[in-house]
């Protein structure tokens, strides 16, 4: 193999123009293959990135892609509430002087009114959906208001400050990590970013699906060891998946994911750590040698 320094910062220049979220320093080989990804994922597009006995970066890789995705989803993919009587509980977002938030239940709705029950100080309330919007969040009950708001405070932070008319709680579309349990372990940040694990029943003992904040009752991403658990529990139920993140396992399911592709149009991306990685033909691969990526880490 003969390796020419130049033909790699070229490689880099040609990515550098790929706005990505700063979140922490990363090594010059894991910036440009989640440049790569990216320049892929925002034109729908597949891709394969392989890795040769380069764990860490490959974690790193799959860990940053969690927060862009779910980012992509906050700023574009946001669906209304869904409000069911009798169920949904809305707490009250607006400020009041004794500093204390309020929940509702959600008791009927007459016309263009939701009839709303502070069954703890036995107060009704009339609203119209707009103002439940703007002023009210759906959740699960006797959640602290902490834990939606260090969601809304960190996305807020990574774009710019921005804020959005109401508090997202439904999301449209989603993407999936197949992923084993270790990545979903090592995801520190995922108690900001709505996300859920679905369990493999013939593996694990845990067999209910986990949600990283509680208090929401949909997610922006999804996470399963199985890709089979994936087509049961989300696409044969026509939950609307954006991209399918394949990270380092169930490579032989790769010709059954693409034929499923056909069928429900979600984007695949994958990343795998092997020195012979199991390929498909409609994915295009690119395959970095150890030797490479010490080149790309010392420019």
């Amino acid at each position: 193999m003969i390796l020419n320094k130049t033909y790699y910062q070229t490689l880099r220049d040609k990515f550098q123009n790929v706005q990505t979220l700063s979140i922490d320093s990363l090594d010059n080989s894991v910036d440009l293959s989640v440049k790569m990804i990216l320049e892929h994922y925002r034109k729908n597009e597949f891709l394969h990135i392989n890795f040769q006995n380069a764990k860490e970066s490959i974690l790193l890789v799959a860990q940053q892609l969690f927060i862009e995705f779910a980012n992509d989803i906050y700023l574009n993919h946001i669906d209304f509430p869904k409000l069911i009587v009798g169920k949904t509980i809305l707490r009250d977002e607006r400020k009041y002087a004794d500093g204390k938030r309020k929940d509702y239940l959600l008791r009927s709705v007459a016309g263009n009114k939701y009839i709303l029950f502070d069954k703890k100080n036995s107060v009704e309330i009339k609203k119209s959906y707009d103002e439940l919007l703007k002023n009210f969040t759906p959740i699960e009950q006797g959640v602290q208001q902490k834990t939606i708001t260090n969601y809304t405070k960190y996305f807020e932070e990574l774009n710019g400050g921005k804020q959005r008319e109401f508090t997202p709680t439904s999301f449209e579309m989603k993407s999936v990590f197949i992923s084993k349990k270790p990545l979903w372990d090592s995801l520190g940040i995922k108690n900001k970013i709505p996300s859920t694990y679905f369990p493999n029943p013939r593996e694990e003992s845990h067999l209910t699906e986990t949600r990283s904040i509680p208090a929401l009752s949909d997610c922006m991403i999804y996470f399963t060891p199985k890709y089979e658990v994936c087509y049961q529990q989300l696409l044969q139920k026509r939950e609307k998946i954006k991209t399918i993140v394949i990270f380092d396992t169930e490579a032989d399911k790769l010709n059954q994911i693409m034929q499923d592709q056909l069928k429900y149009k979600f984007n695949v991306i994958v990343l795998s750590n092997s020195n012979a990685p199991t390929k498909s033909e409609l994915i295009p691969c690119w395959n970095w040698f150890n030797e490479e990526l010490e080149i790309i880490d010392a420019l």
